[in-house]
């Protein structure tokens, strides 16, 4: 059996997702934002969690490299965007939340990228979206439980 890339949900998935994380950063650089996608996304994952996450625990919901998000944070916190502190419960444990200056900035780009989720939805419906998502939460699923 031969392997037809041209098929394969992953690279239709990956080529989807480079197309949107080009034009993530397009939009944040035109808008003079300092942080790139990622380092975005994450401000975005601690601003819906609304409330201090462990490095680990920001890490897995991202599902990223644990020294990959450490980078992105040291940035962050630089910009005071984000705070770092020990856990309470356990020193060993950092602690990661968004500042209200994180929070305050962050809100001056969610609509540029609220534009860009409608200008790449377009012609989808809503039934279509949600299929997609159900599938693509199945295959993350998949993948996760065979990594274990």
């Amino acid at each position: 059996m031969h392997f037809d890339s041209e098929s394969s949900p992953g690279f239709a998935i990956g080529r989807v997702a480079y197309l949107i994380r080009s034009a993530m950063a397009a939009v944040l650089k035109n808008a003079g934002w300092p942080f790139s996608p990622e380092e975005t996304q994450t401000l975005i994952t601690l601003s819906d969690a609304g409330r201090s996450l462990s490095m680990n625990e920001l890490a897995s919901l991202m599902i990223r490299d644990p020294t990959t998000v450490k980078r992105q944070l040291d940035r962050l916190v630089d910009h005071k965007f984000v705070d770092r502190s020990v856990s309470s419960e356990d020193a060993r444990i950092v602690m990661v939340e968004l500042t209200a200056r994180g929070e305050r900035k962050l809100q001056t780009v969610l609509p540029l990228l609220d534009d860009l989720r409608e200008t790449t939805l377009k012609g989808i419906s809503k039934s279509e979206l949600n299929a997609t998502q159900k599938v693509l939460d199945q295959m993350q699923k998949n993948l996760l439980a065979r990594n274990v």
